[in-house]
């Protein structure tokens, strides 16, 4: 994988694991580590991704939706905007009947580009089985979770997904937000059964 690529993928990685609500983040900081040329290129590639994601016409609500549709009764459990091949596309992963698929969603176009099984849950480690058990249980679902972060962060959502503190679900929303991104961890209340 080319570096910038990760560089802007382990950026909103740190951002999703800070345990904050609506927190401003300046990519220089999660830079300030590496070296000057690092640095400097690893802010490029952000820059260069919000700019995608700027120019991007289909909203992360929106992919989301279209995901679901493909499997009619899923709930989605992770999306990220990925511009590192130039284009800006949503990838997103759907759970439904004990699996999860992963799909492509064209930023452009709405076009699905790929839509395939990711894993059954049996696959997955106990955590990530545990957060998306409660993910079906919760009543607030990722729609809404992306829904409300932008409205508290004045902004559009451009990374959504699942984290656990204690036991509990949380929602981790990134917001672009006045030219910056802002972290928003919303928690569900439990199902009722």
């Amino acid at each position: 994988m080319p570096v910038k690529y990760l560089c802007a993928c382990a950026l909103i990685g740190l951002l999703a694991l800070a345990p904050a609500s609506a927190v401003p983040v300046e990519p220089q900081a999660a830079t300030a580590t590496q070296s000057g040329d690092d640095a400097a290129t690893s802010q490029e590639t952000v820059d260069h991704e919000l700019d995608l994601f700027r120019r991007a016409g289909v909203s992360l609500h929106q992919a989301m939706r279209i995901a679901e549709k493909i499997h009619p009764g899923s709930v989605t459990a992770d999306i990220s905007f990925d511009g590192a091949l130039g284009a800006p596309l949503y990838k997103v992963r759907t759970i439904k009947s004990g699996q999860v698929f992963e799909c492509d969603v064209d930023g452009i176009t709405a076009e699905v580009k790929n839509s395939a099984l990711f894993s059954s849950l049996q696959e997955l480690n106990e955590l990530d089985r545990h957060n998306l058990a409660a993910l079906r249980a919760a009543h607030l679902k990722m729609s809404d979770a992306v829904l409300i972060a932008e409205k508290s962060a004045a902004g559009k959502a451009i990374a959504g997904g699942l984290a656990n503190n204690d036991g509990r679900l949380s929602f981790i929303i990134i917001v672009v937000s006045n030219g910056g991104l802002k972290q928003v961890q919303l928690e569900p209340a439990p199902g009722r059964h």
